[in-house]
């Protein structure tokens, strides 16, 4: 019950967190804020795209990738800025989700949130179903959490370990430094049993602080069609 499980596209490679990317070789994965300019859920939505080979580090460095690979491009356009960093600015993880799938021209990514009268408004045990059975299939999924003294922040959960009630999810948390052979940089235990959509019961372990898990992205692999294709 209380082995750590982790996702199957991770691994170190001297001392320092590497993926498979899109091009099928080692690339650099974790994604700190001021290493690129941007938010906390743009850096978190492609450290997942790279997890998911849809991306490589140096696609979002390299101008010239985009000549190579037309996905690389329209990304380039949509979330660059100026090609020295990720786009400025707040973002809610359902306009990112949205945008991305006009990028791919498919279901690539889906939200689920807790907030009622949203679209994919789930329960909070369902939010919770839902993130454990993607790290059972050795998927990476990114968090959405607020706290008393914080707004909105994202991070990438990359593994967990049940223990009794909690769920202890290891993160990939971008306003943390990740320190070398260092896999994970934060842990949100989430209060397993809650069902109060937004009860304070769940931990940032690094700060020490109640947050809520409210909302979480998932990327399919196979995505399906949308209804009116781009």
């Amino acid at each position: 019950m209380y082995t750590p499980k982790f996702i199957k596209n991770l691994f170190l490679e001297e001392g320092k967190l590497r993926a498979i990317g899109r091009s099928g070789k080692s690339t650099r994965v974790f994604a700190k804020q001021g290493d690129l300019d941007g938010s906390c859920a743009i850096y978190s939505l492609m450290m997942m795209l790279i997890f998911h080979k849809k991306l490589d580090w140096e696609d979002l460095v390299d101008i010239e990738r985009a000549e190579e690979n037309d996905f690389v491009y329209i990304i380039q356009i949509q979330f660059l800025y100026d090609f020295n960093g990720i786009c400025l600015g707040g973002h809610v993880m359902d306009d990112l989700s949205d945008k991305l799938n006009e990028c791919y021209e498919r279901k690539l990514s889906e939200v689920f949130t807790t907030h009622k009268g949203k679209y994919n408004s789930v329960s909070r045990r369902y939010l919770h179903l839902k993130i454990k059975a993607q790290l059972d299939a050795r998927k990476p999924v990114m968090l959405g959490y607020w706290g008393e003294t914080e707004k909105g922040h994202a991070v990438v959960a990359i593994g967990y370990q049940k223990v009794r009630n909690k769920l202890l999810l290891f993160c990939l948390d971008p306003a943390r430094p990740l320190s070398f052979v260092q896999i994970w940089n934060n842990v949100i235990g989430l209060d397993y049993l809650s069902c109060d959509s937004n009860a304070l019961t769940d931990i940032n372990h690094y700060e020490g602080k109640k947050v809520c898990v409210t909302k979480i992205m998932i990327i399919n692999d196979n995505p399906p069609e949308l209804d009116c294709p781009f």
